[in-house]
């Protein structure tokens, strides 16, 4: 068909898992379910050492060991849609898809041009199966985890899962490929150009600290939130370096052996609460810059804006933005300060030190916290620094 593609509003795709192949598959388990209190819900026969499929909320990670000389990554993000007929019925997607089958679950994959190796894989949805049904027919080799009568509920887990599900996924390309890696996710998914910042040009977001920095460029999908308040819709976020000098993406791109997943966003609700539980679990974050809550930052009156108890965000070391809706940052204006977001992120989960976790908030927010970056950049430079990687 060369009709127009139908809008993803009406796909209705949602992030279905995230595909991750380790050497060190027994760690990363312990630090999703030790830590951020994950569930295995399918595992190998042999054990889940051996392959599992650990869910929270609507947040799914499917964990393989990794045999080869590879390094560990992110290997698939997968997708599932009501209507996979028409998702394909446009012929740019058409041109690039694989059919394919995820266990007895029809589906097609797309291979990324990010050049490490990613791979995106669309599930058809089977409404006449439960969720508990449909994650076993897509991951036949897996089988029930042992359950305990507390969590014996059909595995959508909202009410176990603090209201989690994957915000958004951002790549680390390098600054030759990223336009072409772009301008294919733009035709592929049908997402327009989002704003990080207001300041933002059509080059994209630019972060600088000393003699480093990054170029940060969004797509996004416009649905509106869902009955919760949540925006569930497709996001997608690109980073470049600025130059070729060590810094945290270079260092991605050379550990990690080209372009793919740097990091995975999961939204939380009851956020404050849920971080404060994760650090008692001995979860390890990047912290900010000891300035960020100080009132030359001007954070401190942001936090208080926002109804937060700076306490307790100072005390997890929570970043917060106010930047609404991708415009703002510190100079936000006041009509805009009930909609903000709150943010996390781990320090490095797989062997190579590369891909890791950001938990995210949103209060009728749906910029990525521009007002944050510059710290995390930070934040990440010191961490690297201090382990002897840059």
């Amino acid at each position: 068909a060369t009709g127009a593609p139908a809008a993803l509003s009406q796909l209705s795709l949602r992030v279905h898992h995230v595909e991750i192949h380790t050497k060190r598959l027994g760690c990363l388990l312990d630090r999703l379910c030790a830590g951020l209190n994950f569930r295995p819900t399918l595992v190998h026969p042999g054990g889940a050492g051996h392959g599992a499929l650990v869910t929270k909320g609507r947040a799914r990670f499917l964990l393989r060991p990794l045999l080869g000389p590879q390094p560990d990554s992110v290997v698939d993000v997968a997708f599932e849609t009501p209507r996979l007929d028409q998702f394909i019925a446009d012929r740019r997607r058409a041109e690039v898809a694989v059919e394919a089958a995820c266990g007895a679950v029809p589906a097609l994959r797309f291979q990324s041009p990010a050049s490490g190796g990613l791979w995106h894989t669309v599930l058809q949805q089977r409404h006449q199966m439960s969720r508990r049904q449909f994650l076993a027919a897509c991951f036949p080799d897996l089988v029930p985890a042992q359950r305990t009568e507390s969590a014996d509920a059909d595995q959508e887990g909202e009410d176990d899962g603090g209201g989690a599900f994957i915000d958004h996924v951002a790549l680390a390309c390098h600054a030759s490929e990223s336009a072409r890696i772009l301008a294919w996710y733009e035709s592929i998914f049908q997402l327009p150009r989002y704003r990080v910042n207001s300041t933002e040009t059509e080059g994209g977001f630019t972060v600088r600290y000393k003699d480093s920095g990054m170029n940060l460029k969004a797509i996004a999908s416009n649905e509106p939130p869902d009955a919760r308040d949540h925006y569930t819709g497709l996001k997608f976020v690109f980073a470049e370096s600025l130059n070729s000098g060590p810094n945290q993406i270079n260092t991605f791109l050379r550990e990690h052996g080209g372009s793919g997943v740097q990091h995975v966003a999961i939204h939380l609700d009851n956020f404050v609460q849920q971080v404060a539980a994760y650090r008692q679990r001995g979860v390890e974050f990047m912290d900010p810059p000891a300035a960020y809550y100080s009132k030359e930052i001007g954070k401190v009156q942001q936090i208080a804006e926002s109804g937060l108890d700076l306490q307790s965000v100072r005390d997890n070391q929570i970043l917060v933005d106010c930047e609404a809706d991708g415009g703002g940052g510190d100079d936000c204006p006041a009509d805009s300060r009930d909609r903000y977001l709150m943010q996390v992120f781990t320090k490095p989960l797989l062997s190579e030190d590369t891909f890791f976790l950001e938990l995210i908030s949103r209060v009728g927010a749906r910029g990525f916290g521009a007002g944050n970056i510059s710290a995390l950049w930070r934040a990440v430079e010191a961490h690297m620094l201090s382990r002897g990687q840059l």
